[in-house]
C-alpha cells in the first residue's frame, strides 16, 4: 500500500498544449505549499479560507516574478478525492507554464505522484474500496454512453452494495454453522442446515446470474471485438475498409498483403466494435507471414463475433472447410463476398456447417448495411441496455465471482448431503475472501499496487 505520509503533486491535465492546465496538490503540506507560491489580494492562509471555495491570483517565484494568472481551488479533507487536504492549480496550459509550476512546487519538498497514486489514497483513506477506485479508469477509457454508465454505477457503489449484502449474509452462515458444532446438545443443525442451504443456494444462483452476464459486462466496458479472418485475397480488408468507410488497410492482388493486424473501431448506433483485419490464414514459408497467421488464429478464440470472409467468386475450399469447422461452436457469420460478380459457392454447403451466411459486395458496397444492422441485433439481444442491472466487467472481478460461486457449490453439497459441517464453513470461507477481493478488503497488496500502477499519471 501507498504511505500517505508525504504529500504529492502532478499534472492531471494531458500532456500538450490547451486552453488550462490543472496541477494538483495532495497532502498535509498541500495548503502550505500554496501559500508560498500563490499571491492574491487577500493575505489569508489558504488552510483558512473557505473550503471548496476557488481563489484567483498569480503564480510567482521566490523573487516575486509571476509565472501565471491562476485560479486556485481548495479541498479540504476528508471531503476531497484523496480524503486528504487537496490544492488544484488551474493555469494556463502551455507545456512550459505547467511544468515550470509544478517544478516549483516540488522544489518545497513535494514528491511526483506515481500513476494511479490520488486514487490509491482515496482507497487507502477509506473514500471508496477497490471496486469504486477501478471504475474510475472504467469512466475515462469507456467506448460508449453505456459504457460510462456502467462504470459510473460501479463508482457510485452499486457493484460495492451487491457484494457488501452477501459478505455480510456469508458471515452470518459462518457464525450460525460455528455455533452447531461448538454446540453440538443444542441439536441446532437440523434447524440451521436447511435454511443455511437455502439461502445460500439464492445467492449462488444470483452469482451465477451476474456471471453469465459477465460477457455483455465486458463487451459494454471494452467494446465488440469483430474479427474478419479467411483465406488470402477473400477480401478481408476490402470490407474492413467498407465498414469504415475510409482506406484503413492495403488492398492488392497479391495474396498475403496484410501480414499483421489491424484494428479499428466504428461506431454503430453508439456501440463500439473493434474491427480486427488479420492475415489470411494458409500455410507459407515466409517466417513475417508465419506470426501474421499466428496471429489471426489467436484472434479468433478470444473474438465477441468472427466474419468468416469467403471468395464466392470458386467454390468451397478444404481450407475454408476446416475455418468453417473451426468457427461452428463460436459466435460467426459466413460473409459471402463478391455478390458483384457470378458466384461458383454453394450457400447450402456453407449453411450446413449451422453458420448463418450474408452475401455482399465488400467492392460495391452492396449487403453492408445488413451486415451492420446484423450486429446491432445481435449485441442488442446480449441485453446492451441493461438498465439498473449491476454487470461484471473487471476480468478481476469475474474470476473472484468464479471461485467464489465455486467454492459456494462445495459448501453446497458438503450441507445436503449430510457432510461434516467444518467442512462447509472452510468453503463458505473461501467464498467470503474470494468476493472480498472485489472490493479490496481482503485483496494482497501487490494486488493492489499492480492495479493502480496501470492508472494514468495525474489520477
Amino acid at each position: 500500500m501507498c504511505s500517505t505520509n508525504e504529500t504529492i503533486a502532478a499534472i492531471v491535465t494531458p500532456p500538450g498544449e490547451s486552453g488550462v492546465g490543472i496541477i494538483r496538490i495532495s497532502g498535509d503540506q498541500a495548503f502550505s505549499v500554496g501559500d508560498v507560491l500563490f499571491r492574491s489580494v487577500s493575505a489569508v492562509p489558504l488552510a483558512q479560507r473557505r473550503d471548496k471555495s476557488v481563489q484567483y491570483g498569480h503564480i510567482t517565484e521566490r523573487n516575486g516574478a509571476v509565472i501565471d494568472e491562476v485560479l486556485v481551488l481548495i479541498m479540504k479533507g476528508p471531503h476531497s478525492y484523496t480524503a486528504e487536504d487537496v490544492l488544484e492549480i488551474q493555469c494556463h496550459g502551455g507545456i512550459k507554464v505547467i511544468q515550470k509550476i509544478l517544478t516549483l512546487v516540488l522544489e518545497q519538498g513535494v514528491r511526483l505522484a506515481r500513476p494511479g497514486e490520488f486514487t490509491e489514497r482515496a482507497f487507502v483513506n477509506g473514500r471508496i474500496d477497490l471496486a469504486q477506485a477501478e471504475a474510475v479508469m472504467d469512466i475515462i477509457q469507456a467506448k460508449s454512453e453505456a459504457g460510462v454508465t456502467r462504470a459510473v454505477r460501479q463508482l457510485e457503489g452499486k457493484l460495492s452494495e451487491v457484494v457488501n449484502d452477501m459478505l455480510q449474509n456469508l458471515t452470518t452462515f459462518i457464525t450460525r454453522l460455528e455455533v452447531t458444532v461448538d454446540y453440538p446438545e443444542e441439536d441446532l443443525e437440523e434447524i440451521e442446515v436447511p435454511d443455511i442451504a437455502g439461502s445460500l443456494q439464492e445467492m449462488r444462483d444470483a452469482l451465477e446470474h451476474m456471471l453469465g452476464r459477465a460477457r455483455t459486462g465486458k463487451m459494454i466496458r471494452d467494446g465488440i471485438t469483430v474479427v474478419i479472418n479467411g483465406l488470402p485475397n477473400a477480401g478481408k480488408s476490402s470490407l474492413l475498409n467498407r465498414l469504415l468507410e475510409e482506406d484503413k488497410a492495403i488492398v492488392t492482388e497479391v495474396p498475403g498483403t496484410t501480414r499483421d493486424v489491424i484494428e479499428a473501431w466504428i461506431t454503430l448506433s453508439g456501440i463500439p466494435f473493434c474491427l480486427v483485419d488479420t492475415a489470411g490464414i494458409r500455410k507459407t514459408d515466409d517466417k513475417v507471414e508465419r506470426i501474421g497467421v499466428a496471429k489471426a488464429r489467436s484472434y479468433m478464440d478470444t473474438a465477441d463475433i468472427i466474419l468468416l470472409v469467403l471468395d464466392g467468386s470458386h467454390k468451397l475450399q478444404e481450407e475454408e472447410k476446416a475455418l468453417l469447422q473451426e468457427i461452428k461452436d463460436k459466435t460467426a457469420w459466413v460473409i459471402l463476398n463478391k455478390s458483384d460478380i457470378s458466384s461458383l459457392m454453394d450457400k447450402k454447403e456453407i449453411e450446413a456447417y449451422g453458420i448463418p451466411v450474408l452475401s455482399l459486395s465488400a467492392r460495391t458496397g452492396k449487403g453492408i448495411e445488413a451486415l451492420q444492422k446484423t450486429l446491432l441485433r445481435y449485441v442488442l439481444s446480449k441485453g446492451w441496455d441493461t438498465g439498473a442491472d449491476v454487470l461484471l466487467a473487471n476480468v478481476r472481478h469475474i474470476e473472484a465471482a468464479r471461485q467464489a460461486k465455486a467454492a459456494m457449490d462445495r459448501a453446497l453439497h458438503t450441507l445436503q448431503a449430510g457432510l461434516p459441517i467444518d467442512l462447509a464453513i472452510i468453503d463458505i470461507r473461501e467464498a467470503w475472501e474470494m468476493l472480498g477481493d472485489i472490493t479490496g478488503q481482503h485483496v494482497r497488496a501487490d494486488i493492489v499496487k499492480e492495479i493502480f500502477s496501470r492508472f494514468c499519471l495525474g489520477k
